[in-house]
């Protein structure tokens, strides 16, 4: 039985016990979003849909579901800032979640009035949540505070994060190339601003240098590492940085993870090669149509692309003797 199959067993039939899980979110009046109502049927799902058709609204709303056992607490207020901009389109906004709590379900829902507060306080659950948005693709030296930490003089602290052994095989393996080293370091300037570390067989090489696909997913195999048990991760535009074999092999590593700890993943992507990897009930995509906004569900890739490209992808090929079967072709399309 393969990965899909068998994480499609133990979720239908409870016995891989997915304790918490984020079922569904509801939106009104976001980014042109009405009392639309998202579902998640699967423990990783991904997102498709045109640019601006709002991928990420429904990412930054499902982090905003729990009281985060990690680290910070994600609040609408900082995912869904009033601007002077913004207030008419933000003017009575909610969003509501149903999630599953053990073998029960809750019922939660923000409500922006003047602002979005910090209420629901009392009645949001709490899980591990982490939130990799798309400024985990910029360059380490793009990132502030970090040029001082580059300087040549500076020296390493004792204290050092090392990949496992299955950790770094699996970054080999998603990168298709062997690492002999993956580990993370701070320095006398600032202990907790970390640098990657790869050793491959031309020596070490910092995230200074780094390509830019190692460099993300030598972050993410640190957060995977050690990601606790029934956690949430919501990956922003999974594909990024990463050439297609890349991102099928990542894909499926993020299954056997979900299947292993029990987490739930949900991801945005414009990539056929993510959707691939994917079921059918995994692939949600969002559309746009003469009058509102849309969801979709099982959609193909082909149809996905087909949506998003100017270039038709079709699913099938049909191919007729001549004009009469094909006018015959039509009429039976018609009729089913």
């Amino acid at each position: 039985m393969g990965e899909i199959e068998e994480i499609f067993r133990q979720f239908q039939h409870g016995t891989g016990e997915w304790k918490q899980f984020l079922n569904s979110i509801k939106i009104t009046n976001i980014h042109g979003w009405v009392d639309q109502e998202i579902h998640f049927r699967y423990p990783v799902v991904a997102i498709v849909g045109e640019n601006g058709i709002g991928k990420s609204t429904f990412l930054k709303a499902a982090v905003c579901a729990y009281d985060n056992k990690g680290t910070k607490d994600f609040y609408p207020s900082q995912m869904f800032v009033s601007t002077q901009w913004d207030n008419i389109a933000l003017e009575g906004a909610t969003i509501e979640y149903n999630v599953r709590l053990g073998d029960t379900t809750a019922e939660l829902r923000w409500r922006k009035t003047k602002d979005w507060g910090y209420k629901p306080k009392k009645n949001k659950p709490i899980r591990n949540v982490f939130f990799l948005d798309i400024s985990r693709t910029l360059p380490l030296d793009a990132t502030a505070g970090y040029a001082k930490i580059a300087k040549a003089t500076n020296m390493e602290t004792v204290h050092e994060v090392k990949l496992n052994e299955n950790n770094l095989n699996k970054l080999s393996y998603i990168l298709g190339q062997r690492y002999i080293d993956a580990r993370f370091v701070g320095t006398n300037v600032n202990t907790s601003r970390e640098v990657g570390l790869l050793t491959k067989g031309d020596g070490e090489i910092s995230q200074f240098h780094q390509g830019a696909g190692e460099d993300t997913i030598l972050d993410m195999m640190k957060l995977f590492q050690d990601i606790p048990n029934q956690s949430l991760l919501v990956i922003d535009e999974v594909e990024n940085s990463l050439h297609p074999q890349a991102q099928r092999r990542l894909i499926r590593f993020l299954l056997q993870l979900a299947r292993i700890k029990k987490i739930q993943i949900i991801l945005s992507t414009h990539s056929p090669f993510v959707l691939e990897e994917l079921p059918e009930i995994a692939r949600i995509m969002l559309v746009r149509l003469a009058d509102r906004k849309d969801i979709i569900y099982n959609v193909s890739s082909q149809f996905a692309l087909s949506t998003m490209d100017e270039v038709v992808h079709p699913e099938l090929y049909v191919f007729l003797e001549d004009e009469e079967a094909v006018a015959l072709f039509w009429e039976i399309l018609k009729q089913s």
